[in-house]
């Protein structure tokens, strides 16, 4: 794989180029089904009559099998290639799309989402394996920028045609053309990778030390208790589940510690996160997802219950926010080596900035200008996308690619958990604010607001700390995929790591 790598790291007009194209349309994809089919679930439940709990379960499980399975499949595109594991992603995905759209009952389409997840998992993970691998300097940051871009178009198009799609009703389908148009994309997306994505030979230290299977089986274990109970609201015992994550933790590191002392391929490798930079970086990233995320529920929760906005509506308001995201690519490409160290904190400072206006430009009431704070949402979108993608682009020049299954892992595994857990959060707040007396809905949007700038300020905090703790000489978009492993590990750990990258 090494040779491989390094053949398709000179340039992006050689494999990489085009498999960059193969791996981010089937990202997309994924990205605009799991918004699609959030918009569907009212025509799901009254079809099927399926029940408050398992229309919660439709919707969720999704997320959850992909939260979990996100790492374990980083580390089989390492063992096994990005193009094998992406391509298999991308075959269960299509069939999981077809057992959806043709469920007759709650438990085939739960199953289906289920294995949709899993599935979303395989894809999603190598699309950042792929491009830490196959791409260098600007190549990289360019790569980077058009991640953005496909992962802002993806969430826009999903809000768009979500409910576009079921109440078209194709060919008498209505719901199920949803899932349906998934498998002939997926069909010629699947051909397309099959000729376009270079071939890897696994290398010789990705296969060493055999599977990991107690810390694969204790990292799933440690996500799913703390997913669940933020997901399901019912029953009240789930929240039990909370008080194992932390043995658990403790465990998997313990694990980990072993399994690398005896020189063999953790579930989770954590030695990458010795370096200040990588920790403040995933700091920094994971926050302003949160908030992100958390914008994108109480926006919806606030425009439809207080200013009473119909769901079409309240869903295109955003939708300046997820373009704008995208924006940030051409940016991060084009951007000099010393505007591209403070793009981190440039966008932290946007994205605190929209969260503290927000409140200020908010509708008054039914009727009132929508467009200030659609504006404002375009500002907190530019933020996002400059932050995440600039902190990715510092991520993969500080880890050498040997690590990038780990990285990969790492970071959709934080940008899951982080999610579902700012829904949870501000999902409970808002809602008790806005029922208290003292409060109401005007002074719950603006509390939450508050909280959300709030968090935008430390990760600002955060990403200031990662760019100081970078290389100061080497270029944070110019350094070569070849980077020795002595950025992210220790002195203890140096010598008997391996060097194949």
């Amino acid at each position: 794989m090494q040779a491989t790598t390094q053949q398709a790291a000179r340039g992006s007009s050689g494999p990489g180029g085009t498999a960059l194209l193969v791996l981010l349309i089937g990202q997309s994809m994924a990205n605009i089904d799991l918004a699609i089919v959030n918009l569907a679930a009212p025509a799901v439940s009254a079809d099927l009559q399926v029940s408050g709990s398992e229309l919660t379960l439709m919707v969720t499980a999704y997320a959850l099998c992909s939260a979990v399975l996100l790492a374990p499949a980083a580390r089989l595109g390492e063992r096994h290639g990005v193009r094998r594991v992406y391509l298999c992603g991308l075959a269960l995905f299509t069939l999981a799309s077809l057992a959806c759209g043709l469920a007759t009952s709650t438990a085939v389409l739960i199953a289906g989402r289920c294995l949709q997840g899993a599935a979303c998992a395989l894809m999603i993970s190598q699309v950042l394996m792929g491009i830490h691998r196959w791409f260098t300097g600007r190549a990289r940051a360019r790569a980077l920028g058009w991640n953005a871009i496909t992962l802002s178009g993806g969430a826009a198009l999903g809000q768009v045609l979500g409910g576009t799609i079921v109440s078209a009703d194709i060919l008498g389908t209505g719901w199920r053309a949803v899932f349906l148009l998934n498998v002939p994309i997926g069909g010629l997306i699947l051909l397309l990778g099959v000729v376009l994505l270079p071939r890897e030979r696994p290398a010789a230290t990705a296969v060493r030390g055999g599977n990991d299977i107690p810390g694969t089986v204790l990292l799933a274990a440690a996500s799913l208790t703390v997913l669940i109970p933020l997901s399901l609201t019912r029953p009240d015992w789930i929240w039990f589940l909370l008080l194992a994550a932390a043995p658990l933790a403790v465990q998997l590191v313990r694990t980990e510690r072993r399994v690398i002392a005896r020189g063999g391929t953790p579930a989770l490798d954590l030695r990458p996160l010795s370096a200040p930079s990588v920790r403040w970086s995933l700091v920094a990233s994971s926050g302003c997802t949160l908030t992100y995320i958390s914008m994108l529920f109480l926006l919806s929760l606030h425009l439809q219950n207080h200013l009473h906005l119909p769901a079409w509506q309240a869903g295109l308001v955003p939708l300046g926010w997820v373009l704008a995201f995208g924006l940030a690519g051409p940016v991060i490409g084009r951007a000099s080596q010393g505007l591209a160290r403070r793009l981190p904190v440039i966008g932290c400072s946007m994205l605190t900035v929209a969260y503290g206006l927000a409140p200020v430009f908010v509708p008054a009431g039914e009727g009132s200008a929508i467009w200030p704070l659609t504006a404002v949402l375009c500002v907190g979108g530019l933020g996002l996308g400059l932050t995440n993608t600039s902190l990715l682009n510092l991520l993969t020049t500080a880890v050498p690619p040997r690590f990038a299954a780990t990285l990969s892992g790492t970071v959709n595994t934080l940008s899951s958990v982080v999610g579902v857990t700012g829904i949870a959060l501000f999902g409970a707040v808002y809602p008790w604010l806005s029922r208290s007396g003292w409060a109401g809905p005007v002074t719950a949007w603006t509390l939450t607001c508050t909280g959300l700038a709030l968090i935008a300020a430390f990760c600002g905090f955060a990403a200031l700390r990662a760019v100081a703790a970078a290389d100061p000489v080497g270029p944070v978009i110019t350094a070569g995929a070849t980077e020795p492993a002595a950025a992210v590990l220790s002195t203890k750990e140096r010598p008997g790591a391996s060097t194949a990258g």
